[in-house]
């Protein structure tokens, strides 16, 4: 996602703020500037004197911008003294015009914002309506910048509402762009296209080819996004014919770059290296380091990827000298972490710590959070494959925290922002309200004076009484239609502020259960490692082998079950924040089975609880084979945990129309009637020790039912308190497989069983 943020940065043509190159002053320059305020600050004001002044001021502004950001705001504050003495609101309006985009530059979007409220007032007293919406623009811009994304959209909505009542069609489009890319921001992903899409009819109506070429690459982003890659790869080469038409370099490479990333997530590194070659090769006429060290960058990960580390490395070295002659910090992070990687592929080990422990250096420097915890990880593994244990625990365990640092601070994000999107659509629908009942009044006393006119009339001659009562129905009747569709419209609000009230409290509910795992169930098993650990480091003198075996299985037997906890968190968090992937293929699910089955073998022997697998045949289904391979181990895992001694388990399945039925049947301790409903509830906190007192969350089956769902099937329980349980779920066995319900099959499946 950095990429596409950064080149919407790039390509977004948005005629709001002119963001002049900070050009080096030359002398002639500074010395036109030393003249022409000599003259401005030397001429008396007065009648006689003031038009030559004005004149001197506007030539004055146009030197400033070709100064130094800073050495603009110094110049034209000072100039501002002048300005408000003369009184002219042209010239005030291009001062404050070179202040606000100087501010902006210097992120100061406070002052900015300021200025451009002054701004909006001055072009309001000249009823300029096109320049008061952009005002509106870029004070959205500032709000953008601060990350303000929901004042932003207040601002970008005003001035789209301001454009279209003014038929300024420009702007409408910007406008749309503009409150896409915030939807875009909030994953609001169908909504960001349908503007999307308004704004390219409307660049289409223009003739504005730039433009059209950049709403299909920002659509394209945004299917990428959503993972469908044939559609990105469609809108990408729309946009590269139109730049290609254009000549317009620095899009050109940036679009053959993001097709090269389609191939690259395919994993069709010959494909991707061809097109990122295409971009290496058009950015040379480009002549910019930061355009040449990026395209280095992603042939360097491609060859990598493809194995062929001896020009990966080539790549990246020449990457790296690139954004170190930039001094682009991000960009050498990166750079020094991928060096490492093809370096630990390659198995020099030596030169992969070189380069990552340079690179986490940079890093932490300034503060890259998520490249941090790519070091840590790396730097693990690769420590761990050295035999330094104690530096890889270490560096294992700073990727951990950093993970769960970034994790919550993601959903404390998530949390916020579906706070502020529950009191937004409060405000509008009071909004919405306020305007009704204005309307309502406004037509109250229109049809007062309707009355009151008729009256006259009649009074005057019977002819036209019959008239105005007759135009007066027919306004009434269309005002009752309007009236009609206004309270359909609160309606439908309303059903959307349940809606969101309901989402919000899941979201809340999800966030508590999250807190709760990692505060109780993932600290119990790392606290007990820590004390074993502790035990065996201060008395192994004094334990014998057999006790230090005790120990070391104990912590063998903690870790594993910590290990399993942590990927069950993952997998859920990831889901509950739609980041998971769904890829379905046709898979042999009997196969999956068997594995899931064979690697739980270990965990069966240990409580000498048999597990029969009656699925013999070969059954192709059509899911995503990760998740469903989740689910089995997740609910064999479960019937082991509840087994007893000497307990059995059976995995069976069956075909019914286009769906596959999987069992999960063991005769352990069964589950309470008042429990099993709330199974797979986020909200219900279910957590009941195993036969053997081991400890678990209930997440593992919330994780099963968020995968069924996910791949389009049902997942339910049967079960008898003391007699054993049995686990039910469907998935399709074709990509177009009509969906069964689960009392059908449970009807079906009594009849079998008959």
């Amino acid at each position: 996602m950095n990429r596409v943020q950064i080149f919407f940065l790039i390509v977004f043509h948005i005629p709001v703020y002119i963001f002049a190159e900070e050009l080096k002053p030359d002398y002639y320059a500074l010395h036109k500037v030393d003249s022409l305020e000599a003259i401005v600050y030397t001429t008396p004001i007065n009648n006689e004197s003031k038009e030559k002044l004005i004149k001197s001021c506007f030539h004055l502004l146009q030197v400033y911008e070709s100064l130094p950001v800073q050495k603009q705001i110094e110049s034209a504050t000072r100039l501002q003294m002048v300005t408000d003495k003369i009184n002219n609101n042209n010239l005030t309006i291009e001062l404050l015009k070179i202040l606000a985009n100087a501010y902006y530059n210097l992120n100061n979007n406070e002052e900015a914002i300021e200025i451009n409220y002054k701004l909006f007032n001055l072009y309001g007293i000249q009823n300029d309506e096109i320049n008061k919406a952009n005002a509106l623009m870029n004070i959205g811009h500032n709000y953008y910048s601060q990350n303000k994304y929901f004042k932003a959209k207040d601002y970008y909505e005003r001035a789209l509402t301001d454009f279209k009542k003014n038929q300024y069609f420009t702007g409408v489009a910007e406008s749309l762009q503009r409150i896409a890319l915030i939807l875009s921001h909030w994953g609001e992903y169908d909504d960001a296209l349908n503007y999307n899409f308004e704004a390219l009819n409307f660049w289409k109506e223009i003739g504005d080819i730039l433009q059209i070429a950049n709403v299909n690459f920002n659509i394209g982003t945004i299917y990428q996004e959503l993972g469908d890659l044939n559609r990105a790869k469609d809108c990408f080469h729309k946009s590269l014919n139109l730049y290609q038409e254009l000549n317009s370099t620095i899009e050109l490479v940036k679009t053959t770059s993001h097709i090269g990333d389609i191939y690259l997530q395919r994993k069709q590194y010959d494909e991707a290296l061809e097109y990122y070659t295409r971009a290496e090769f058009i950015g040379k006429s480009a002549n910019s380091k930061k355009v040449n060290a990026e395209t280095a960058f992603n042939i360097g990960k491609a060859l990598n990827l493809k194995g062929d580390y001896y020009r990966a490395i080539d790549y990246q070295r020449l990457a790296l000298a690139l954004n170190e002659e930039l001094d682009d910090k991000k960009a050498l992070s990166e750079n020094y972490a991928e060096l490492g990687i093809v370096y630990l592929n390659y198995q020099r080990y030596d030169k992969a710590l070189y380069y990552f422990d340079k690179g986490l250096e940079i890093s932490l420097s300034i503060n890259y959070k998520f490249q941090n915890n790519i070091y840590y990880k790396n730097l693990a593994q690769v420590h761990a494959i050295l035999g330094n244990y104690e530096e890889a625990y270490r560096n294992y365990k700073l990727y951990i925290e950093g993970r769960d640092q970034i994790s919550t601070e993601e959903a404390k994000q998530k949390t916020a922002e579906l706070q502020a999107k529950y009191q937004l659509t409060i405000k509008e629908k009071e909004n919405e309200r306020l305007r009704h009942n204005e309307q309502l009044h406004r037509a109250q006393i229109k049809n007062q004076w309707l009355l009151i006119g008729s009256v006259a009339t009649v009074l005057i001659f019977l002819m036209i009484m019959a008239v105005i009562f007759r135009r007066r129905y027919k306004m009434n009747r269309k005002l009752n239609v309007q009236l009609s569709l206004k309270n359909n419209e609160i309606e439908n609000h309303r059903c959307k502020v349940e809606h969101l009230n309901t989402d919000l409290k899941e979201a809340n509910a999800a966030k508590d259960r999250f807190f709760s795992i990692i505060a109780h169930d993932l600290k119990n098993p790392m606290h007990s490692i820590g004390f074993s650990a502790d035990l065996m480091i201060n008395y192994y003198n004094n334990l014998d082998d057999e006790k230090k075996l005790v120990h070391l299985k104990g912590i063998y037997k903690t870790s594993n079950h910590a290990y399993d906890l942590l990927e069950n968190l993952l997998h859920w968090a990831r889901a509950q924040s739609k980041a998971i992937s769904y890829e379905p293929n046709n898979i042999n699910i009997s196969e999956v089975i068997k594995d899931v089955v064979d690697l739980s073998f270990n965990s069966a022997d240990n409580k000498n609880v048999s597990i029969l697998n009656n699925v013999t045949k070969s059954y192709d289904v059509y899911v995503d084979r990760n998740m469903i391979e989740t689910v089995i181990r997740n609910l064999l895992s479960n019937s082991i945990k509840f087994s007893n001694e000497n307990g059995k388990i059976e995995i069976s399945l069956f075909v019914i129309k286009e769906y596959a039925i999987i069992e999960v049947n063991d005769n352990g301790i069964g589950i309470p009637e008042n429990i099993i409903d709330k199974l797979f509830k986020i909200e219900e906190q279910i957590s009941t020790p195993g036969t053997m007192k081991e400890s678990g969350t209930g997440l593992g089956l919330l994780l099963c039912k968020e995968f069924v769902t996910i791949n389009r099937g049902d997942i339910w329980v049967e079960s008898i308190f003391g007699e054993g349980s049995t686990f039910k779920f469907t998935i399709p066995m074709n990509k177009n497989a009509q969906f069964v319900s689960k009392e059908e099959i449970q009807q079906r499946l009594k009849g079998l069983n008959k």
